[in-house]
């Protein structure tokens, strides 16, 4: 077959036999199976080109395998999200039924579905009742996955109500995952007091002694404030008693030293012993346990 007249070689000849409207008509009719056969080709060797590499079609765009598949998990898993959110709605609502109340409540504490911790996560976050708060977080340590103990560890740190801290804590200590430790840890190293008091209490709680250098390191915590009375806001930087001061400039800077009770607290629960605030007699005793020859407290 010879190739296809371009379109203004079909509009030249249709003027000169003198069609008229035809002419347009043969423009718009073979113009676009001109392009179509032109065009053929290279959209061809496009695909081949991607499908040699391996690559799909996927939602509008060339992909590898692997990101359809997790394209595709991710869609799933939100999907079934929402479908807990829409469950554990329709549960909670059964659980102020007498007559069905206890089925739901019991069907909320078995929970076991990974899929599940993200509706769990926000009915801890929303629902007003204590009692209900403790069957989502037994469920979150049922599941016990790394996103729920995140969860938990997150509840035992922040959750406004005091009850619901300890019960995510007591879940944790229960089975007492390394995960748990360590987000624990590391909020020891913020600046905010109230919140390192809760994550010693968090780590006495669960006992484990690879908590015991961190707290001794959090016995005293110092801040820089800033007068206000210097016309600025009051700020505070903060580092672990040991660490050395981050300052922040200004000319009314003061020092501000706070012992933390619950820090103190945690090390007599973990250790059986009690050397108050001396930094130094805590960290004598942890290395006569390492080494326990010729250790004497009262000579710190």
């Amino acid at each position: 077959m010879g190739c296809l007249p371009s379109a203004a070689a079909c509009l030249s000849a249709a003027r000169s036999l003198g069609l008229g409207l035809l002419a347009v008509l043969a423009v718009g009719l073979l113009a676009p199976a001109a392009r179509s056969v032109s065009d053929e080709p290279a959209a061809a060797s496009q695909e081949g080109f991607m499908k040699a590499r391996g690559l799909v079609r996927h939602a509008g765009r060339w992909r590898t395998p692997q990101e359809v598949w997790l394209l595709e998990q991710r869609s799933l898993a939100d999907k079934a999200s929402r479908d807990w959110a829409a469950r554990l709605e329709r549960l909670r609502s059964e659980c102020e039924d007498p007559t069905r109340s206890s089925v739901a409540i019991e069907s909320i504490r078995e929970i076991d579905d990974p899929l599940a911790v993200a509706a769990l996560s926000a009915a801890v976050a929303n629902d007003p009742l204590t009692r209900a708060r403790s069957w989502y977080v037994e469920a979150l340590a049922r599941i016990g996955t790394s996103d729920a103990i995140a969860c938990l560890v997150a509840i035992g740190l922040d959750h406004a109500d005091p009850e619901t801290r300890i019960a995510a804590v007591d879940q944790l200590a229960v089975d007492q995952p390394p995960l748990a430790t360590a987000g624990f840890l590391t909020a020891l190293g913020g600046p905010d007091n109230a919140r390192i008091n809760r994550a010693a209490e968090a780590l006495g709680r669960l006992g484990d002694p690879a908590a015991v250098l961190p707290l001794i390191a959090v016995l005293e915590t110092e801040h820089v404030v800033v007068d206000p009375g210097s016309g600025g806001a009051i700020s505070a930087t903060f580092t672990p008693g040991q660490g050395g001061l981050s300052t922040g400039g200004g000319p009314t800077q003061r020092r501000l030293r706070v012992r933390n009770e619950a820090v103190l607290e945690a090390l007599m629960r973990l250790t059986g012993h009690n050397f108050e605030w001396r930094a130094d007699a805590w960290r004598a005793w942890l290395a006569s346990e390492q080494n326990p020859d010729g250790f004497d407290p009262r000579r710190s």
